[in-house]
């Protein structure tokens, strides 16, 4: 028996040595509709993508704010991400929403202390390592970000989830928008851990001006006379 058991401890170990390279490389995130809002960090043969609705309702919820300008802010006593610059988040953040506003400038995002008192409160968590963030349908207004996953401006490809690009997707929720099926739009449920994804597209645009009745305003040249 006593021979049997080193035997058994090197096959483990070559077992493991194995599987660690399939479990390490290409990491997503995947982001889940609130309420079911846990996020899954794995290899993409453990990804089974939701099944997305026909008639497109999928793109829109039907809660949307009824009020602006939006206010957002931090939570008063906010632990922030280890070895990232506090002026970083700031700056992250601010940016994300500002690409929302600038989809919709009837929102005209005002940032306010303390952030109990927003509409969109944020806050920074542990979460466990299947779960990156959440985002709150209104008029829920919370946004909630991973604290051990997040990065302000260089995420490590293998671990780390871009800020930035967290942010945006999860401030789209707080919003009131779903999932699309466009693997381009900030809207789409997967995102590769490390890479950047901080620019909305016309899908996104498109789907944030018809769930708020916002039409770009449009200049009509006078006639000549």
């Amino acid at each position: 028996m006593a021979d049997k058991i080193p035997h058994e401890l090197v096959g483990t170990f070559l077992l493991l040595l194995l599987l660690q390279p399939f479990v390490v490389k290409s990491r997503i995130v995947k982001f889940e509709s609130p309420p079911d809002w846990r996020r899954s960090i794995g290899s993409p043969d453990d990804i089974s993508l939701p099944t997305f609705h026909s008639d497109g309702n999928h793109k829109l919820y039907s809660r949307r704010w009824d009020h602006f300008p939006l206010t957002y802010g931090f939570l008063s006593g906010i632990e922030m991400p280890f070895g990232v610059d506090p002026q970083d988040i700031y700056f992250a953040i601010g940016e994300s929403f500002k690409e929302w506003e600038a989809a919709v400038p009837n929102f005209n995002f005002q940032r306010i202390s303390p952030g109990e008192d927003s509409d969109i409160k944020i806050n920074f968590t542990t979460l466990d390592y299947t779960n990156y963030g959440l985002g709150i349908y209104p008029p829920g207004g919370m946004l909630l970000l991973d604290i051990d996953h997040t990065n302000g401006s260089d995420p490590a490809g293998d671990v780390e989830v871009d800020m930035q690009s967290g942010a945006l997707h999860e401030i789209g929720h707080t919003l009131g928008l779903q999932h699309t099926d466009d693997p381009t739009s900030v809207m789409y449920p997967i995102l590769v851990v490390g890479t950047i994804k901080r620019k909305l597209t016309r899908q996104d645009i498109d789907n944030i001006r018809a769930l708020y009745d916002y039409s770009s305003p449009t200049i009509e040249l006078a006639k000549s006379i």
